[in-house]
């Protein structure tokens, strides 16, 4: 899995899955997000896992999905502006109705399924469906769901649920590791992931003269 190019696998969990703190030395498992609800209609854990190099089956298998990611504020990835289903942009620093500025990216890309970009503590994300999500990493969390955040919630739509299930459930990042010779596998844990839905600002009406 490159940079550019992602595949995820989205798995219903029918095995123990072992939870550990991460330690002080980078993991070698791969990205991870475990979702845990706390209500609504998804009602079973689902474990959704970037990259293909690893063979082994943490659950269920439910979907996959390869996608597109490019940085729309970076020269190299110029080229696949309009072939993106992901795109990141550089930080947002307005402070009313910044959905607004990735509404507009999504319809200058209309090939593109999410943007997203950092905004104050976190991040936020607009989606095709109109949905808009703010999302905020616990301590540690960050380093690794950052780069991922964009292709989990396009992953996650592209499989068939919705983005407003997410506010209502515990995401936990991390880094899992596969299961060998009868052992559960690992997600080593990084930290979890807080999202929140964004209702649209309601319009300035100005008054006239």
């Amino acid at each position: 899995m490159s940079q550019d190019h992602v595949v995820t696998r989205l798995f219903a969990l029918d095995r123990v899955l072992c939870l550990a703190r991460a330690t002080g030395a980078a993991s070698e498992g791969a990205p991870a997000v475990l979702t845990i609800p706390r209500g609504g209609s998804v009602r079973e854990p689902r474990l959704l896992v970037f990259g293909d190099r690893d063979a082994s089956r943490p659950g269920i298998p439910l979907f996959t999905d390869a996608h597109v990611v490019a940085r729309y504020d970076h020269d190299a990835d110029e080229g696949r502006l309009e072939v993106a289903d992901v795109l990141i942009g550089p930080d947002l620093r307005a402070p009313f109705r910044p959905e607004r500025r990735l509404r507009r990216t999504l319809q200058r890309y209309p090939g593109c399924g999410v943007a997203v970009r950092r905004w104050y503590r976190g991040l936020l994300a607009a989606a095709r469906d109109g949905s808009v999500v703010a999302t905020r990493g616990s301590c540690g969390a960050d380093a690794v769901w950052a780069p991922i955040c964009g292709s989990f919630l396009y992953s996650w739509a592209a499989a068939g649920l919705s983005l407003a299930e997410l506010p209502r459930m515990l995401l936990v990042v991390g880094r899992i590791t596969a299961a060998d010779a009868g052992r559960p596998g690992t997600l080593e844990t990084m930290g979890r992931v807080q999202v929140t839905g964004v209702r649209p600002a309601p319009a300035r009406w100005r008054l006239a003269s």
